[in-house]
């Protein structure tokens, strides 16, 4: 039973020790975002749609995934989320769907036509590589903006994610040592307390 405990010990100090780097992670990540730029962890992207643009698609507060991916593997019909240039909207994401692909250039990247699925008239200013923040790839449904806001908030994802998981890696670390010193003070009693051998 005991050796059972301390096997369940170790993988809960594994465990958790996974959980405070993940955590770790996406609070880096959330911190070192440029100002106006999205948090990006591991190349995904969480972003609320904000407008009705993708309607019935993606109606007004659906969490959607983007994934970064290399311009060249999008193709039309895509929806992809872009830092917009439209001057209504200059330096917001958006996400609306590639209607067209050109490519030009030196480098004859692709550059996207894009168009809200609701608008009657697609984006005036065309897309480019450097725009993109990635490709939707997972539609969360609906969610409270301030749910979201609450969650893109460094501070809070530090407090609810990063230290209670400190706390918890720290205790098992603890534990850990203090097993790790129980076992070698048991093989030493165990040792000094066997007989001795006659020849």
């Amino acid at each position: 039973m005991k050796k059972v405990k301390n096997i369940l010990g170790r993988v809960f100090t594994v465990f958790s020790a996974i959980l405070f780097v993940f955590g770790l992670v996406i609070f880096v990540c959330v911190l070192n975002a440029s100002a106006g730029k999205v948090p990006s962890v591991f190349g995904f992207s969480l972003l609320q749609v904000q407008t009705g643009s993708m309607v019935p698609e993606y109606e007004i507060g659906t969490v959607v995934v983007t994934k970064k991916v290399d311009a060249r593997e999008l193709k039309v019909g895509d929806v992809i989320s872009f830092y917009s240039m439209d001057q209504d909207i200059a330096g917001k994401v958006n996400t609306h769907r590639i209607v067209e692909i050109e490519h030009g250039g030196d480098d004859n990247a692709p550059y996207f036509t894009t168009k809200g699925d609701h608008n009657k008239e697609i984006d005036k200013q065309k897309v480019w590589p450097a725009q993109l923040v990635g490709k939707v790839v997972y539609n969360l449904g609906t969610v409270s903006g301030s749910v979201i806001g609450v969650f893109r908030n460094p501070n809070v994802i530090f407090f609810v994610i990063v230290l209670p998981l400190i706390f918890i890696t720290f205790g098992e670390a603890v534990n850990l040592v203090s097993m790790i010193a129980e076992s070698k003070f048991q093989k030493k009693e165990d040792r000094d307390g066997k007989p001795e051998e006659k020849n």
